[in-house]
């Protein structure tokens, strides 16, 4: 079979083509074999693909403030499908499990659920973003499982998304400290940086917490390595805190009990999580002072905290380092193993037993007090309250669940359609908020995409996420990736993490490193070209176009005399997209605004902006009769809009 991108001109085939001869022609002898105790120079080359994808992750996260919108994260998408393809057609690529592999075909499958779910959902454009990034998502968990061989690559992979996020978590820390307006990078008293949302903000760094404590309690790595490893640990949990991110201490907890659950030398990877945990345990006051202080403090504060964060990150590597060169001497018998696994199982125990006893004891009335808690937890207080974030409860996500649960009752089979969510939630929800999502991946799917959209997401997620579990009762490191999985799975269930690039393509290559085999049976000839034809696709065909139509749009912003061409382009690479509308009407004068609004409310007529915009378009130049048609229809869109509700009385 001949492959269309076999010319010599195809910049992709000379890409795969130059990875292959790097992979075959770099020598297995030198300084670096020793590094993770094998041959490290091809350990290395494969892990450029990885590389890549964790780069594009934390240039989303640092560069473009962790957005989740198309336009930002679509260009590296463009990139990365053509990275797959090169690493697909370069004869270099190794068969995946089955398993895995349905795992993957299961995300595509579900990216194919949501582009077809545009035919029927209320925000056509969004849909099609949520198809994009799921496709892309898919992408992200194919890499590892077809670059990486053997259990060297695997730990040079872990090794690498340990090493990016714990530098971004002390870049932050770093920022917090010698910035020149700190201050700037929180809101509400919590850390807002670099994702811009300190729950996601939580989540990029505890996707690596687990991973980084694996490789510190790692017996066999040198130790400088796995002191680095335990303060890069204590920098990502020190990043958590900053955060005080409620569903990731939830997460975490969970993740906790999984990885020591499996984990076969569950104490020796204690010793590094206690280490880690203490610290910042130990710092709770000054890396929480910043909820707590007033606006003529917070910037002193704000700078203790991340002067406090460093701190901890230097004290943690040292008994990291002291921890290793104990280890290295120390031998335990297999009784001695069992009898303290006993003793940390009894203490345990103890521990939870004396809480209970404890909260039996200080609360007169556990029923009231739970019931209390449970109506604080559905309502969103009017002002911050506690000493903690995380001691808050209050929230509008029962409020958000309520509607998604609803609608997945209205819609069982195939949801409202992609994104469709927020439409819904803007007619039927009681909270002043406008949600995006239903901080739920698993109620974002039930509500959207249905039954079908739910089940294979189960499939994606859980099938490559079992492999890595199994596996990890046999390795620490595997078992502590498993952990990392788990964490971000579990946080997804609570929040709206998903939709953030810059947060799951860390946690699916993480999945995926752990599910990659170990055979090294190379891919065979037609995969290869299926695959690297599907990936090209995507990037020309499926992120490109959406990307270039925002650049056009944004440059007829920038040149209203050429704006008219610019446009044009715009709407022909993006027919979904109501955008260049929009700046046309932005871009024109009353009333010449009408028409592009008109056109744009035709594409989208579920979109409640569009339709505000068009009756204030019609207010102003006194068409006051269409103007109260379009506000009446804005309004049973979003009825607690009071900005519409103003405009309609002065349409009267």
């Amino acid at each position: 079979m001949c492959s269309p991108f076999s010319t010599a001109s195809n910049p992709v085939a000379v890409a795969a083509s130059s990875y292959r001869r790097t992979l075959n022609t770099i020598s297995l002898q030198g300084p670096l074999t020793r590094f993770c105790t094998g041959a490290a120079p091809r350990s290395l080359v494969r892990s450029v693909p990885i590389a890549a994808f964790l780069a594009s992750a934390a240039l989303v996260a640092w560069r473009d403030f962790g957005s989740i919108d198309a336009a930002d994260w679509l260009p590296y998408a463009v990139g990365l499908g053509l990275v797959v393809a090169v690493v697909a057609l370069s004869g270099a690529a190794f068969a995946p499990g089955r398993v895995e592999a349905a795992g993957v075909a299961a995300l595509l499958a579900l990216a194919a659920w949501v582009a077809i779910s545009v035919t029927w959902s209320p925000l056509p454009s969004l849909a099609r973003d949520e198809a994009l990034l799921t496709a892309l998502y898919a992408l992200t968990l194919w890499t590892p499982l077809v670059t990486l061989r053997d259990a060297v690559d695997r730990r040079t992979a872990i090794a690498l998304l340990v090493c990016v996020l714990g530098a971004l978590a002390i870049a932050t820390e770093l920022r917090l400290r010698f910035a020149a307006h700190p201050a700037d990078l929180y809101i509400s008293g919590r850390l807002d940086s670099p994702v811009t949302y300190p729950n996601a903000d939580a989540a990029f760094f505890l996707v690596g917490f687990w991973p980084a404590i694996g490789l510190a309690a790692r017996r066999t790595w040198p130790a400088l390595a796995r002191a680095g490893a335990l303060g890069l640990a204590t920098a990502l949990l020190a990043g958590w805190l900053l955060a005080q991110s409620k569903g990731g201490a939830v997460a975490l907890v969970v993740s906790a009990l999984v990885f020591f659950a499996i984990c076969p030398a569950r104490l020796r990877a204690l010793v590094p999580t206690l280490v880690a945990a203490g610290l910042v345990g130990a710092a709770f006051q000054p890396l929480t002072a910043p909820y707590r202080a007033g606006d003529t403090e917070l910037t002193a504060t704000v700078r203790h905290a991340g002067a406090v964060a460093l701190v901890l990150v230097a004290i943690a590597a040292t008994a990291g380092l002291v921890y290793a060169l104990v280890d290295r001497r120390l031998e335990i018998g297999r009784r001695a193993h069992r009898l303290l696994g006993a003793v940390t199982i009894a203490a345990l125990v103890a521990a939870l037993a004396g809480g209970g006893v404890a909260f039996a004891t200080s609360v007169d009335r556990p029923g009231h007090w739970m019931a209390k808690q449970w109506r604080s937890f559905k309502t969103l207080p009017t002002q911050r309250q506690g000493a903690t974030h995380l001691f808050a409860l209050g929230s509008n996500r029962y409020d958000f669940w309520r509607v998604a649960v609803k609608t997945f009752e209205r819609h069982p089979v195939a949801g409202v359609g992609g994104r469709g969510f927020r439409w819904v939630y803007l007619k039927e929800g009681k909270s002043i908020e406008t949600p995006e999502r239903a901080h739920s991946v698993e109620l974002d799917e039930l509500s959207e995409t249905g039954l079908v959209g739910f089940v294979l997401l189960a499939f994606g997620l859980g099938l490559p996420l079992a492999v890595v579990l199994a596996r990890g009762r046999r390795s620490l490191t595997t078992a502590a990736v498993g952990a990392g999985g788990v964490y971000w799975l579990a946080h997804s269930t609570v929040d709206w993490t998903w939709t953030f690039p810059a947060v799951s393509i860390p946690a699916l290559l993480l999945i995926g490193i752990g599910a990659a085999p170990a055979t090294g049976r190379p891919l065979p000839r037609r995969a290869s070209i299926a695959t690297g034809v599907v990936a090209t696709a995507l990037a020309l065909f499926a992120f490109a176009p959406p990307w270039l139509s925002v650049r056009y749009t944004n440059r007829a912003y920038g040149d209203p005399v050429g704006a008219a061409s610019d446009l044009r382009r715009a709407r022909r690479l993006d027919p979904l997209s109501t955008a260049p509308y929009e700046a046309q009407a932005a871009l024109a004068r009353s009333p010449d605004d009408i028409p592009p609004l008109e056109a744009a409310v035709r594409k989208e007529p579920r979109q409640v902006e569009l339709r505000f915009a068009l009756g204030l378009a019609y207010l102003r130049a006194g068409r006051k009769v269409e103007a109260r048609r379009a506000l009446q229809q804005a309004l049973a869109l979003y009825p607690r809009s009071e900005d519409i509700a103003r405009a309609l009385r002065r349409a009267r």
